[in-house]
């Protein structure tokens, strides 16, 4: 046991150092000597050098010089000076004269009666050595730091919510802190640690069979609809497609005209969803929706216009939208034969009728649009706002119109056939009989409605001019007396015949030709306006035979309606 002791103060102070063989415990230095008076320094102060711990001394004092000692280093290596000195509270006697001023007391202190004490123990701070006369000799000095091996980084502990700092290598001590306490209004919630998944093959095989479900549901519904878009789903069998105008609206648009400058013009713009459902319940298209993503990629909305379109079911989405444009062919016509002497609400309930547009429609189209003609500037046609202004211009034929056509296109192809059925020579015979075009088909309606078969058509021609040109004679007083022409204006309204009707085509009222044609005449009639028969006849009557039969005098005319050949 005391071999051991001895090896630990050997390896402590030095392999010099000395040990009693009794007890183990170190040999006390030596006291040191008293400086002269004349070569006292006065203690070093802040000297790094700091005897070891006191231990106890034989009442002499004596002891030996372990022969080192100590310097205080800081963490850092540097030299950080003596500790402060710690004085007992209450001394046993004050230090004597002859020691030094900054000598520490007596290591045995002395008790009044002069016996010796064992000296209490003291902190572990030893009084500051005395001066020796002379300088010791400079001893090596041995510098003790603490042990610090380097912490690896998985030994470093996590940062606590506590407050306390991690420990690292170059900060070894810790701070209490209490985070909770000091922040009491925040609330967390616990951090959970996730849970480390391990895939396997199972899983691997799963996620590959859903990516191949999802890639076949998608490769399914997109050969759908491309057999939609693409028309491959259809059968060949047409179908009829209605677009009426109350699907499409007017915009204004700016567009560049032929000499290249920005105009306003306005469309009709059609509504698509409407259009989609045409489609759908037709069985033309599968998919609303696409058609619609469809049609506002291509603009469709202005392409497609009012009217019924046969379309064949194999059609992809781009012959749709094209199939529904009057410039395709596609467009449903419909045959309409207008008979000669039809008025013009004739015409309009006939085109009604055969599905070409309403007549309302067409009514107002001929009271309110501007036909740009030449024939109608020269024939001096009435102002806006009459339907019946154009009356006697619809010239009756065989037409083939689209179903749901345009009003104003309807009239423009009556107008054109009307310019192409004007001979080049009629202008001729019209300044002959001192009439004008519009006034020649007055005189031709009337023979249109008045004649009975084609043979009486020049000599009724002959009547009303005779009536006409020669007012004096048979006292007809230029009074045409033609009843066609109260049946004219009474024909809208209701009313019962009779002569004595206010209107301006009551022709026993007012002399001269009625206000306007009183129905479209075709051109046998018209030729029998421009060529008359020459006759002495002012008269005439229908008979029971259905001819009409002509008079030179009223006596002759006024026999015959009182016979019975007379038809009424």
């Amino acid at each position: 046991m005391s071999g051991s002791k001895d090896d630990f103060w050997k390896e402590l102070m030095g392999e010099d150092f000395k040990v009693d063989s009794l007890d183990g415990a170190p040999a006390q230095p030596p006291a040191p000597q008293k400086p002269s008076p004349e070569k006292a320094e006065p203690p070093r102060t802040g000297s790094s050098a700091v005897p070891p711990k006191a231990t106890e001394a034989p009442a002499s004092g004596g002891g030996r010089d372990p022969g080192f000692t100590i310097e205080y280093v800081s963490r850092s290596g540097e030299p950080a000076g003596n500790p402060p000195e710690k004085r007992p509270e209450k001394p046993a006697e004050p230090p004597r004269a002859a020691q030094a001023p900054s000598a520490a007391p007596s290591a045995s202190p002395r008790t009044p009666s002069g016996g010796s004490q064992i000296p209490p123990r003291r902190p572990a701070q030893s009084p500051a050595p005395r001066q020796p006369a002379e300088p010791p000799q400079e001893e090596p000095t041995r510098r003790f730091e603490p042990i610090r091996e380097p912490l690896a980084e998985e030994d470093i502990p996590a940062p606590a919510r506590t407050g306390r700092r991690r420990r690292s290598r170059e900060d070894n001590f810790e701070v209490e802190f209490d985070f909770d306490a000091e922040y009491p209004d925040v609330n967390e919630k616990a951090v959970r640690r996730g849970r480390t998944r391990r895939t396997g093959l199972m899983s691997g095989i799963l996620l590959f069979l859903f990516v191949i479900c999802v890639s076949v549901v998608l490769a399914c519904l997109g050969w759908m609809w491309a057999m939609d878009v693409l028309g491959f789903d259809g059968t060949d069998e047409a179908v009829e497609v209605t677009l009426p105008k109350s699907i499409f609206t007017e915009d204004q648009v700016e567009e560049e005209n032929d000499d290249g400058e920005t105009v306003t013009a306005t469309v009709l713009r059609a509504d698509m969803d409407a259009v989609a459902e045409e489609l759908y319940d037709k069985g033309l298209i599968s998919y609303r929706w696409l058609f619609k993503l469809f049609a506002d990629i291509s603009h469709a909305d202005t392409k497609v216009q009012a009217g019924t379109y046969t379309l064949n079911m194999n059609y992809d989405y781009r012959a749709i939208i094209q199939g529904m444009n009057p410039k395709s062919g596609r467009r449903n016509t419909v045959t309409v034969a207008i008979p000669e002497g039809y008025t013009i609400s004739q015409i309009a309930a006939l085109m009604e009728k055969n599905n070409v547009c309403s007549a309302a429609d067409l009514l107002n189209s001929l009271a309110n649009t501007d036909f740009d003609y030449d024939f109608l500037k020269d024939d001096d046609v009435p102002p806006l706002g009459d339907p019946k202004r154009l009356e006697g211009y619809l010239f009756p034929d065989t037409y083939e119109f689209y179903e749901d056509d345009d009003p104003d296109a309807v009239i423009r192809r009556f107008l054109v056939n009307f310019e192409k059925k004007w001979e080049d020579g009629f202008d001729e015979l019209a300044e002959a009989q001192g009439l004008t075009r519009r006034q020649i088909l007055n005189v031709a309606a009337m023979i249109e409605k008045e004649a009975g078969v084609d043979a009486e058509r020049d000599t009724i021609a002959s009547v009303i001019y005779n009536r006409l040109n020669h007012p004096e004679t048979q006292n007809t007083n230029g009074f045409l007396q033609i009843d066609a022409t109260i049946y004219y204006a009474i024909a809208d309204t209701g009313e019962a015949f009779s002569t004595e009707l206010d209107s301006p085509y009551n022709t026993y009222l007012h002399p001269g030709l009625p206000a306007g044609p009183i129905a479209n005449p075709g051109i046998a009639c018209i030729r029998a306006a421009l060529n008359p028969a020459s006759t002495k006849y002012y008269f005439y009557a229908l008979g029971t035979n259905g001819r009409h039969s002509f008079f030179e005098t009223y006596r002759q005319f006024s026999n015959f309606v009182n016979s019975d050949k007379y038809g009424g």
